[in-house]
């Protein structure tokens, strides 16, 4: 007959056994990672026929090197400017020129310095591009400029940006709910950024245009990042951009 002493070792013996050969799982979360914004304004004086000193386009570089940022959101940039960058840095592009309201041919920059328009820059690790969306705004205002935005959905997120109307006011605003309608659009994890000729507490107020679910941070002035609340704000930057007219504005994020 087996002794209950012996059985109860053999349990016990056992137990231990399938939990050396079966550790318990314990599941973990993914810890966040840092994501960073940087938006830049490139004309020193503004001027969309873009005559701002070439300074500018080395600074942004320089600080691009510096603070290594996921994406990086360019207003007044010509198409030059954008193949020295991606050059110098090793980020992906993406491109849309402003079109002249006349002809309807893309804005040009002077001194040969190629088209006009806003662009996104993106580090290697934030995924492959698809199909960009880039199209005028519905509302325009007289300056003769067509102001357009630009939007990229990448294998990880999406990113925006536009310059609005510099007539600010409701031409402004309408182009601000419009572009924050497009980047909701694309999904669950966007940023968008971009000179948008409105501030916080102005009339209107561009507080008015931030979706629900999503926070914003801004340089004091018309330079703006929107995130969706997947992206945690941790703190925000405003950066001197030797050259231009506007500084550079990086927003800091976990996601």
């Amino acid at each position: 007959m087996v002794r209950r002493s012996t059985v109860l070792w053999l349990v016990a013996a056992l137990s231990a056994a399938l939990a050396t050969a079966l550790p318990v799982a314990h599941a973990q979360a993914p810890a966040a990672r840092s994501f960073d914004v940087l938006q830049l304004t490139l004309c020193g004086d503004g001027d969309e026929a873009c005559a701002g000193p070439s300074r500018s386009v080395d600074a942004a570089i320089e600080t691009i090197h510096q603070r290594r940022p996921d994406v990086v959101t360019l207003n007044e940039v010509c198409a030059s400017d954008i193949t020295r960058m991606t050059s110098e840095t090793g980020y992906g592009w993406e491109f849309a020129p402003a079109g002249d309201a006349t002809t309807g041919a893309p804005a040009t920059c002077r001194d040969g310095r190629g088209d006009l328009g806003v662009a996104i820059l993106s580090h290697p690790d934030v995924g492959a591009p698809g199909e960009p969306v880039e199209q005028p705004f519905a509302a325009q205002d007289g300056s003769g400029v067509q102001r357009v935005l630009l939007c990229v959905p990448y294998s990880q997120l999406s990113a925006c940006t536009a310059h609005l109307s510099e007539e600010g006011g409701q031409v402004a605003a309408d182009q601000c709910r419009e572009l924050t309608a497009t980047a909701t659009a694309l999904g669950a994890q966007a940023v968008l950024a971009g000179d948008l000729s409105l501030v916080a507490g102005g009339d209107p107020d561009v507080q008015n245009c931030v979706p629900e679910g999503w926070y914003r941070a801004d340089d004091g002035s018309v330079q703006h990042v929107f995130a969706m609340e997947a992206f945690r704000f941790e703190g925000a930057e405003v950066l001197p951009i030797d050259g231009s007219a506007h500084p550079g504005l990086l927003v800091q994020t976990l996601r």
